[in-house]
């Protein structure tokens, strides 16, 4: 007995078969062939990559289908060939299959002669010519710098350099009584910018540490904090088995297709920033997130306002 062996598809034959496949799952009531011959009105005999028949309103509907597995974006002379191809055998309708989108020439032409103009959605990251997904935004709203000013009992000779992180009282930090105050107080700030400004004066002077070793009688301590908003933006691929439609930004999957995304960190920095001028809708669903970053609160913090 002789082993039978297969030959695999070439690409562009896989490529019609798939679409063939799509289209049977999308319209299962129509009669769907690949590779199928027709003869035109000259009385030639054509070769079509998808033929689709069906009835609708009571009438026989024929359509084409015609797969572009192309290196590159289907131009116009694709369109002008397929259209006149089409037209040959009066088709009712007439879709045209391209791997790696359309020109905008052609699309014009599609338009113009009604021919639809489809990709398959095809998530793959080899395949840079078109995105299909989602644009995501964000505006991460959080709080930005964190100003401390120390008021002397007496003014030093020397300027006091100091990382007001690290500033202690007794051992505790001044800065997290003040982010405490800030989670207790945000609700009702709604500009950006350096919008909190307080400060708050001792009953008596405290003993401050800006440093291992050096200390400073202060009578008062002024906090400033500024808010700012970070925009972002990330696109989100889809995949599964559909078609995109070109020409109103559309996609169609069959019943019972499972849809695929792309995962979405929440991690902002992994976002790319966004400029604020308002983009185009991109016919999908567009997110828009508002996110506000605060800080953890210190359970122990010192009671400043106890001083």
């Amino acid at each position: 007995m002789k082993p039978h062996r297969t030959t695999p598809d070439k690409p562009g034959i896989a490529f019609e078969k798939v679409v063939a496949a799509i289209q049977t799952q999308i319209d299962p009531q129509a009669t769907v062939t690949h590779n199928e011959f027709l003869i035109d009105r000259l009385g030639q005999r054509r070769q079509f990559d998808v033929v689709v028949r069906g009835a609708f309103a009571g009438q026989q509907m024929l359509g084409i289908i015609e797969c572009k597995d192309l290196d590159r974006k289907a131009g116009t002379p694709e369109v002008d060939a397929f259209v006149t191809k089409a037209q040959d055998v009066n088709a009712n309708f007439k879709v045209l299959v391209s791997r790696r989108g359309f020109t905008k020439p052609a699309l014009a032409k599609c338009t113009h002669y009604g021919v639809q103009a489809l990709s398959l959605v095809d998530n793959d990251p080899a395949n840079n010519k078109f995105f299909i997904g989602t644009r995501w935004e964000a505006d991460v709203i959080r709080w930005g710098q964190i100003s401390v000013e120390l008021h002397y009992v007496n003014e030093p000779v020397q300027p006091v350099h100091f990382d007001a992180a690290e500033i202690t009282i007794a051992g505790k930090k001044v800065i997290d009584w003040f982010k405490n105050y800030l989670l207790d107080n945000s609700e009702d700030v709604t500009g950006f910018g350096w919008v909190i400004h307080i400060q708050g004066t001792f009953n008596e002077p405290q003993t401050v540490t800006v440093r291992e070793g050096e200390e400073y009688q202060c009578s008062a301590i002024s906090f400033a904090a500024e808010r700012v908003c970070d925009q972002r933006e990330r696109y989100v691929g889809i995949g599964g088995t559909g078609f995109y439609n070109w020409l109103n930004s559309q996609v169609t999957f069959p019943p019972g297709t499972e849809i695929r995304t792309d995962s979405v960190p929440m991690d902002f920095a992994q976002w790319q920033p966004r400029g604020s001028q308002e983009k185009t809708a991109t016919g999908f669903l567009d997110v828009k997130l508002v996110v506000h970053s605060t800080f953890e609160r210190v359970p122990d913090a010192i009671q400043l306002d106890q001083l």
